[in-house]
């Protein structure tokens, strides 16, 4: 019995190593986009454009949120940046930001 309660432990361990990494990791992609996109819309306070990016992700549903949110970022500055663009830029800085430590 102690058997699968250790099992259990280790399971629920892992799962929250996890969630714990990917939380991480997606940080580090929306402070990549975040300087990027202050870059484009002409934001000095990248700090507070990446807590700004950082809201949209809790309260807006995940990737979507950001993207929402840069798309509308990008428009209101008279950026021509099309939703393709920033979802892949999203994935290579969720690349970049895996090599980071």
């Amino acid at each position: 019995m102690a058997d699968l309660g250790d099992r259990k432990k280790a399971m629920e361990d892992q799962y929250f190593q996890d969630a714990e990494r990917s939380i991480k990791l997606k940080s580090r992609m929306d402070r990549l986009l975040a300087q990027w996109i202050a870059g484009l819309i002409g934001r000095d306070d990248v700090a507070g454009y990446g807590a700004e990016i950082t809201d949209a992700r809790f309260k807006g549903g995940g990737d979507a949120g950001v993207l929402s949110k840069a798309i509308s970022d990008l428009q209101a500055a008279g950026q021509d940046v099309s939703e393709q663009d920033v979802a892949a830029k999203m994935s290579e800085f969720l690349v970049e930001a895996a090599g980071q430590p």
